[in-house]
């Protein structure tokens, strides 16, 4: 998270311009790493969001689905878990309390998510 805030042009050091070389690209975006470190990372970012709520959820759906996930697949999931969305908007649009963006309904990994909450909830 700190690297992704370094990356969008905040004022850095020397220490943290090295450290924003290294973590980031040009775009603000995580380098593209073999896909075992990307789901081993999107695992970790999934069941350390911040609020309970999404760590149970985002982190149990991560658990049950990153390991067959194309590459494809988790790049959507990456750009959902960190994306522009709050993390209590993240939960809403998940559980069905909010009409998620149409970007998000049109996403099939969206959709998947959706599914593994509506089948926790009964």
């Amino acid at each position: 998270m700190i690297s992704r805030l370094l990356c969008r042009g905040f004022p850095l050091s020397s220490t943290a311009c090295s450290f924003q070389r290294a973590v980031c690209t040009v775009d603000g975006a995580y380098p593209k790493d073999g896909i075992a470190k990307q789901r081993a990372r999107l695992l970790y970012q999934s069941k350390k969001r911040g609020i309970l709520e999404n760590d149970i959820l985002i982190g149990g759906f991560a658990e049950t689905n990153l390991s067959v996930f194309t590459q494809e697949q988790l790049d959507m999931y990456d750009r959902i878990i960190n994306g522009e969305h709050m993390e209590w908007d993240l939960f809403y649009y998940i559980s069905g309390k909010k009409v998620a963006p149409k970007n998000l309904q049109d996403s099939d990994v969206f959709k998947l998510m959706v599914k593994y909450a509506n089948d926790k909830k009964g």
